[in-house]
Order: C-alpha cells, then structure tokens, then sequence
C-alpha cells in the first residue's frame, strides 16, 4: 500500500484557494490545465488526451527520469489502476489501458505551446503561491520547528562546533564570531532565518548549456520564484527571435502574475529606471536591488554616502554547514536624483564568511550596495536583510534542476523541448513544496519505487475542500 504524502505547513494556506464544490476530491492539476491547453493533432492521431500526456511526463520527471525514453520506460510498467488515474487510454484490441510510446511522449513538446503552457501553470499556481498569508505560516512552521531542534540538542549533549572557539565577547556586550569580523551589538543582531511578512520573489536567469549541442541555439530560461518558500510561479525563453537578453523578458514574465505589494529582488542585470517604473506604477509592486558596476553614476552616488558614520541597522551571525558568517546592513535615505522610480532607501550589506577548506581556515569579505522603493516605514532593516538574503531561493531552484534532475547533462535541444521539460521540473519542485518535502533525491526515489506517490503529488491530494 502506498504511503500517504504528509500535509505540511503549507496545505491550509493552499486550500482556501481551491473552490468548494466546484471540483472534485481530490483536485487534479490535469483539471486546472484541460482547455488551456491547444491540442494540435488531428482527429485521427489522439490517442490520449493532452493531459494524460502531460500528467504521465510530470510523473516521470518526479521520479527524476532523463527524457522520454525513461519516462515510456517506466510507464510500460504501471498496473492498470494507475494507467488510468493518468488517463491512458483503452486498447480497442485488448480492453486494457496502455501507455503512451517513447516517440509519442518525444514529439510531445513539438505539439505543445511552450509560452502557452507556461501560462497554464503560472494561472494555476501563480494565486497560490503568492497568498499574503503565507509568508506569516512559514514563520510560525520554523518557530516550531527550531523549539523541536533545540529540545533534541539539549537532550543529546552535543560538543559545541569548533567554529565557536573563535568567539571573542568584550566587557560592553558587544561580540564577534571571528577576529576578522565585525564586532556586532546583540541589540541589533536577529535570527538569520528570520521571515518578514511582505511577500517576495526572486527573478533570476539559467542556461541549459548541453542544449545548444549539435550546432542549437542556446536555451536560456527566466524564472520567478517566489521567496517562501520557492515555489516556481511563472518561467519564459530569452530570445526567442532576434537579439535579446534578460532585460527585455522582465515585463513580460512578471506582467500576468498578481504582484501588489510583492517585493521583487533580482540580480544587477534587471536594476534600471525602465524595470522600476514598470514595477511601481504598472504592477504596484516594490524593488530591491544591487547596484554594481553595469549602473556606474548610480554605484558612485550611493558609494559617496556618509556609510563609515552610520551606524549597523540589523545583523545575524551563525554557523552553519561548517562556516562562520556574518551579515551587516546599514540604511540611509536615497538621494532624490537617482532616476529610479520611488527609490526611498539605499542599503550597504557586509557579508564575512569564515570556512574550512583542506584543513586551513579561510576569510572572504564583500560589500553591496543596493536600493529599494521601500520606505521605512513600510520595512525594517532586520526585514531588508532577510529579502537580500531570500533572493537565493531561485539559486536553490536552478542548483535542485542541475542536481537532482540534470538538466545541464541533457541533450535535449529541439524544438521546444528543452523549455518544457525545464517548465516540468519547475512544476515538480512546486509540488514538491507545497507537500512539505525537504529531500528531493530521496522523494525522486520515492516516487521511482511506487509510481502512485507521483499521483498524490499531482492530483493535490488531501487539499481540496469539502
């Protein structure tokens, strides 16, 4: 028998999304993407519909399957109750479900709109992933979560890490982790996994690098994720035609999303005036950005800043993962002729990581500047710290599709191909989250052994209302 998949923090929120009575128990996503979707085959080549198609790929890719050979593999070896929870279709010969073929799941992407089925997903997630409550249940999940680790400390009477022998205290309170990082006032250093209430996402860029072999085009995907908990809520192609890069597929990645009162965070590429005015006045919505060399002027105008006599706002140190690490913020007002949209706050953060690497202790330190359409009275400096920080989600999500799923390996490379199945991977993460899974090798392996786990991850089960 198949082992239930647990409910996490994350189900309530998710549920009051879901309309009582207007879909049954359990809720499928293959429900939420029937008529999204445009089927291009003829009468007389539908076989099984393009859901079933679809849902049969995301079940593959959940159990961390390569391509469509794997995933028609696997499938040959299903029983039928779970043939037809997919929707397969009937044999007229043998009055049996059969999965679809290699060739057929292989030509899937060529009968698939990419940006179409990008635009399904983000419609069906996109509400979800971006309720106000979220970001206030997260935090409470982690308050729980830190008691219970403390309390297992407390009983197993660990060693303290080596790291903490480089604490030094002075007689005034103040303290550091490390001699080359800052004294710190224990006033204004906070938790590092703090979680602010304001909602966030991170926009960031990845390749596909095997999918420019054989003489293709590069693949490069936008994605946005939001920061908690990473759930992937809308992806694009840069350059679809012509020249083209990141820049350009901002406002259209972020313009279908609800993103009133959302903070934004991306890297330099996407902090200038254009991206601002779309953000505050077309979508309502507020930025946080690094300002570094691509912006000159504005880098030199925010670097002439009185920082050395202002004071640290907010900090957090902690040892983690074997390093020593310290982050800083300091926050002044922005000048009034930056050009930027609303900007109201300019941001020094100071970070300084100490770690171990071949038996040597080793020091790195590094200063950002970056600004925000946030004022301070709509945020804290403790707030502003973890934004900066939360900004990494997308980072995980790009590094768990090279890892777990391999997609810099893959030579997939035609047509639409490489997209959709980057698009499938964002849904499977997503899934994944949502349903409170913290291993991802060890639930891809999961879902592997017994194909009807993959079903409770897509049909929502146990979410829906009623």
């Amino acid at each position: 028998m198949t082992a239930p998949v647990p409910s996490s923090w994350l189900t309530g929120c998710i549920r009051c999304h879901l309309p009582a009575g207007a879909v049954p128990d359990p809720v499928s996503l293959r429900a939420a993407l029937e008529g999204r979707l445009t089927d291009v085959r003829k009468a007389r080549g539908k076989r099984h519909p393009l859901p079933s198609l679809v849902s049969v790929l995301v079940a593959g890719v959940a159990a961390a399957l390569s391509g469509p050979l794997a995933v028609a593999q696997a499938a040959a070896g299903w029983d039928q109750e779970v043939l037809a929870a997919h929707g397969c279709r009937i044999s007229p010969r043998t009055g049996l479900r059969v999965p679809p073929s290699a060739s057929m799941l292989d030509r899937l992407p060529k009968l698939l709109d990419a940006d179409e089925f990008e635009a399904a997903l983000s419609a069906s997630l996109a509400a979800m992933a971006l309720d106000p409550a979220i970001p206030a249940a997260y935090a409470a999940h982690r308050a729980g979560g830190q008691r219970e680790k403390e309390e297992k400390q407390k009983k197993r009477k660990r060693k303290p890490p080596a790291a903490e022998s480089f604490r030094e205290e002075r007689q005034d309170g103040r303290f550091r982790p490390h001699p080359l990082h800052p004294w710190l006032d224990p006033a204004v250093t906070g938790d590092p996994g703090h979680v602010p209430a304001r909602r966030a996402v991170a926009v960031d860029g990845k390749e596909r690098k095997l999918a420019k072999a054989g003489g293709q085009k590069k693949v490069h995907l936008l994605a946005a994720v939001t920061h908690v908990p990473g759930l992937v809520i809308a992806q694009d192609k840069v350059a679809k035609s012509g020249k083209a890069n990141e820049i350009t597929h901002f406002k259209p990645l972020l313009a279908p999303l609800p993103l009133d009162g959302v903070l934004i965070t991306s890297d330099a590429m996407q902090a200038n005036r254009d991206n601002a005015l779309f953000l505050r006045k077309a979508k309502e919505a507020h930025y946080l950005w690094p300002v570094l060399g691509n912006q000159p002027g504005l880098n030199a105008q925010l670097n002439a800043l009185p920082w050395e006599t202002t004071p640290v706002a907010a900090a957090t140190s902690e040892i983690s993962r074997g390093r020593i690490e310290t982050r800083t913020i300091r926050v002044l007002p922005a000048p009034e002729d930056t050009g930027f949209e609303d900007a109201r706050q300019a941001l020094l953060i100071e970070r300084y990581t100490t770690y171990k690497k071949k038996g040597q202790w080793h020091n790195r330190a590094e200063a950002v500047l970056y600004i925000t359409s946030l004022a301070a009275d709509e945020t804290t400096p403790e707030d502003l710290l973890a934004h900066v920080r939360g900004h990494w989600r997308v980072e995980h999500a790009h590094w768990l599709r090279d890892v777990i799923w391999k997609e810099d390996k893959s030579l997939i490379r035609t047509g639409n191909g490489p997209q959709i199945w980057s698009a499938l991977a964002n849904l499977v993460i997503t899934l994944f989250r949502i349903h409170g899974v913290t291993s991802f090798a060890k639930e891809t392996r999961r879902c592997a052994q017994d194909p009807r786990r993959a079903l409770q991850f897509l049909d929502l089960t146990g979410l829906s209302p009623g």
